[in-house]
C-alpha cells in the first residue's frame, strides 16, 4: 500500500502542476484598459466625424510576448474595459466609407500573423455590427493551400 501511494502521489502532484500551467496560459491576466502600463496604444482610425476610432494596440502578455489587438469604440468608451468591442484580427480595416459604416476585407491568415482572438461576430456573413457601426465585408482573401508532395 506504501508504494502505491509513493507512486500516485508524485503522478498527482506532476497533473496539479500541469492544470495549473495549463490554466494561466489559458487566460489573460492583464485587462485591456488605456491606463494599463502593458497596454501601447499604436493607432487610431477615426470616423468622418470623429466620434468614433478603431483603436490599434498592443499588450504585453509576460512570457507569450506582445499581442496586436484592434477594437472599434465610440468616445465615450474609452474609459471602458477595450476588449468590449473588439474586432478579429481576420478584418483587416481598410477606410471609413461614412460616419457609421466601416470597410474591410476578410483575410483569415491575419490571424495567424497576429495571434488569434475569440470574436462573436459572425464571420461569414457580409455585412456585420459592432457597437452601432455597419462592418461591410468589401472582399474575403482566399489562399490556395499547398500539401506537401505537390
Amino acid at each position: 500500500m506504501k508504494k502505491i501511494l509513493m507512486g500516485v502521489i508524485p503522478i498527482l502532484i506532476i497533473a496539479g502542476l500541469g492544470v495549473g500551467v495549463w490554466k494561466s496560459c489559458k487566460h489573460d491576466l492583464n485587462p485591456h484598459y488605456l491606463d494599463n502600463d502593458a497596454v501601447q496604444l499604436d493607432s487610431l482610425l477615426y470616423s468622418p466625424d470623429s466620434s468614433k476610432a478603431v483603436v490599434y494596440y498592443t499588450l504585453d502578455v509576460g512570457a507569450r510576448g506582445l499581442r496586436q489587438y484592434q477594437t472599434l469604440l465610440r468616445k465615450g468608451d474609452f474609459d471602458d474595459k477595450l476588449t468590449r468591442f473588439s474586432l478579429p484580427p481576420e478584418l483587416v480595416i481598410q477606410k471609413w466609407r461614412s460616419n457609421d459604416t466601416l470597410e474591410v476585407i476578410y483575410d483569415e491568415y491575419e490571424a495567424y500573423a497576429k495571434g488569434g482572438q475569440i470574436t462573436d461576430l459572425p464571420l461569414e456573413k457580409d455585412t456585420l455590427e459592432r457597437n452601432g457601426v455597419s462592418i461591410l465585408l468589401k472582399e474575403r482573401v482566399v489562399r490556395k493551400k499547398y500539401r506537401i508532395g505537390q
